[in-house]
């Protein structure tokens, strides 16, 4: 991935420092110069967080760096104590500005592109598909995250205060969603997450979204149903065929009192009949209030008497402990008023001077008493929640019917505002609750849409769930086909063991064997004697130089192996302070050689990563070379060799 940095201006309270960088850029000098605060701020535009020396702290005000990608260069401004960057790409007419997050998404920022933060648009500059990983690894189902520019950036920039401390997140003590995406970005430059596998995964992580949304549609349809009381077409037609017969029986009504109009006969008045009725959901609504009050009052008995057992379960068992916690006690005085007890017979109790008969209680007997509690417990438990079910279903067809009560009395209180003819009355009556029932049967016949569309969303979420099974059968295969394929992983370790010898790694010979299991790519280093179980790893050294040289020599070897693969990981390599644990003068051969191997590495396969050295002093390379080499020494207060701030003079 091509990512070269071409420059890291600071714009500070007095005026603005500019650095170009080079093939190889060399920082060395003096501490508290600011060598180290020119990585952090190159990190902190591309999205990191970043604590402040007391000089920044009073001087900076923001930072912009320029990142030459595949399709151009791009600037990124960020000001201090800012979560967002302004980036600028292009030029003239077909220049862009643009502000987004630095790392959290916040939606697309740039329509039709999937940006959302700096990471997704360096990567689209880059023609790359940011490569998707699943969350969880445990999960079939998982959805998945993209691996972030932050996660690549792991291996492209070892800074000083973890470069001896953590193993790039390997370690079993480092964090686990840490552990997890550092083994992701070793898969993804190895290759074991190819294109192959990325789009299944992509593939599997829409279908899980379609499925979702599709689960929740349903539930959401079927709880419509429930509400109005159906769950099926064919209820649904029950019902209206229901409220269609009682329709015809008042038009029936009606026929039937037209017909005895005709030949003379009274007719009940439609008040009567509603009055009549309104007195019988009366004493129905009184049944169902004497229903729920005895409900009510036999909840409340069982309550309590579930309160009494879990009550007496618990004295039960606290007067077993504590008898057989003072069986053993031997009193000398009264426990109350601490007075001595006098002497009491053989076979009494010190205390009260009665029988002693305390025995303690056999453990099979205790189990049976404390079985039969809890199965009563749950007895009542159960008779408490079937209370409960018919109180609502109870409380449910009172509300029904104090809804049709209501609607009775007003028709009622019409008919005896009006008072027509009992005839008429009648009529109109009928003639209401005839319209009334067809309407409720249009209603609920207009809902026969609903199951079918649960049914056919329901075979629509069959089929994604056999795509998905379909998918994860196929994403396990090829992942376990590029998985099975350990060539590149074997160029890794004879890379690690190479890197290791060239740059002198003291107890290091090129017989040794490298080791790097998966899954957790925690790179071993083992003697050329396979019965010698000696294992060296970044754990288990115990010098601080040594594991400072270990962790770059795996880092090179990483992008020797990204270079060879034409691996998506950012041509750029930065380490802080390499010699941070080593002596110039008392290691030389290791001082020398680590940086031998950088060169002679810069000078052939490393022709396009970009090298960005910190250290205490400078090894230039033993001859000619034909890359670009900018070294630049700092010092604080040393005008001809001047450091991060030129004019700063405080702490």
């Amino acid at each position: 991935m091509k990512f070269r940095l071409t420059s890291l201006v600071l714009n500070l309270r007095r005026g603005a420092v500019q650095i170009d960088f080079a093939d190889v850029s060399y920082f060395w000098g003096q501490m508290g110069a600011g060598k180290t605060s020119i990585l952090r701020l190159i990190d902190y535009c591309l999205g990191g967080s970043i604590q402040l020396s007391p000089a920044m702290q009073d001087e900076f005000v923001s930072a912009t760096l320029g990142v030459l990608l595949l399709n151009g260069e791009i600037t990124i401004e960020r000001p201090r104590d800012s979560d967002r960057v302004i980036a600028k790409w292009g030029e003239g007419d077909e220049g862009f500005e643009l502000s987004l997050p630095a790392r959290r998404p916040d939606g697309e920022v740039l329509p039709g592109t999937g940006v959302e933060q700096l990471s997704d648009l360096i990567f689209w500059l880059s023609d790359i598909r940011p490569p998707r990983v699943r969350k969880s690894k445990t999960r079939d189902d998982s959805d998945t995250a993209r691996l972030s520019l932050r996660d690549l950036l792991w291996y492209c920039y070892l800074d000083q205060d973890e470069i001896d401390s953590s193993f790039f997140h390997l370690d079993e003590s480092a964090p686990f969603y840490k552990r997890y995406k550092s083994r992701d970005v070793l898969r993804y430059v190895i290759g074991f997450h190819d294109e192959r596998v990325a789009e299944l995964e992509a593939e599997l992580d829409q279908l899980r979204g379609e499925r979702l949304a599709l689960t929740a549609t349903i539930d959401g349809l079927v709880k419509v149903l429930k509400e109005v009381g159906v769950e099926s077409e064919m209820q649904i037609l029950q019902r209206v065929s229901g409220l269609r017969d009682q329709a015809a029986g008042f038009y029936a009504e009606i026929e039937s009192a037209r017909e005895r109009t005709t030949r003379d006969q009274g007719t009940d008045h439609a008040a009567d009949i509603l009055r009549a009725q309104a007195r019988e959901m009366g004493v129905e609504l009184g049944r169902l209030d004497e229903a729920i009050a005895n409900i009510l009052e036999a909840q409340e008995r069982d309550r309590r008497h579930l309160h009494e057992i879990e009550t007496l379960s618990l004295k039960f068992r606290r007067s077993v402990s504590a008898k057989a916690v003072l069986t053993g006690v031997a009193f000398e005085s009264c426990p109350r008023c601490a007075q001595d007890l006098p002497e009491r017979d053989t076979g009494c109790c010190k205390v009260c001077g009665q029988a002693d008969n305390v025995e303690i209680a056999d453990p099979v007997e205790l189990a049976v008493i404390e079985r039969d509690a809890k199965a009563r417990i749950a007895e009542l438990n159960g008779i408490l929640a079937l209370h409960n079910a018919k109180l609502g279903a109870l409380r449910s067809e009172r509300e029904s019917l104090l809804a049709t009560k209501a609607r009775i009395e007003r028709e009622r209180n019409e008919a005896m505002h009006r008072y027509d003819t009992a005839y008429l009355s009648t009529m109109i009556t009928a003639e209401r609750e005839a319209a009334s029932l067809l309407q409720e049967a249009e209603n609920i016949g207009s809902l026969i849409r609903l199951p079918r569309m649960v049914e056919a969303q329901r075979e629509g979420l069959a089929e994604i769930v056999g795509k998905e099974q379909r998918l994860r059968a196929e994403l396990k295969e090829t992942r376990e086909a590029a998985e099975s394929d350990a060539t590149n992983l074997d160029q890794l370790k004879e890379y690690f063991l190479d890197c290791l010898v060239r740059a002198g790694v003291p107890g290091i010979t090129e017989n040794d064997r490298v080791q790097i299991p998966t899954p957790s790519f925690y790179a071993e280093v083992f003697g050329p004697n396979p019965n010698q179980h000696a294992v060296t790893t970044f754990a288990t050294i115990s010098s601080g130089g040594k594991k400072t040289l270990f962790k770059c020599c795996f880092a090179i070897a990483v992008h020797r192996l990204a270079v060879q693969l034409k691996a998506p990981l950012p041509e750029l390599l930065i380490i802080d302070s390499p010699m941070k644990n080593i002596s110039e003068r008392e290691n030389r051969d290791q001082f020398e050689g680590f940086y031998r191997l950088l060169y002679e590495l810069k000078a052939g396969e490393f022709r396009n990563t970009q090298l960005i050295l910190i250290d205490k002093e400078f090894s230039p390379p033993l001859e000619q070379t034909d890359f670009a080499l900018f070294e630049r020494h700092m010092r604080p207060g040393d005008p001809e060799n001047p450091p991060l701030i030129p004019y700063y003079n405080g702490k």
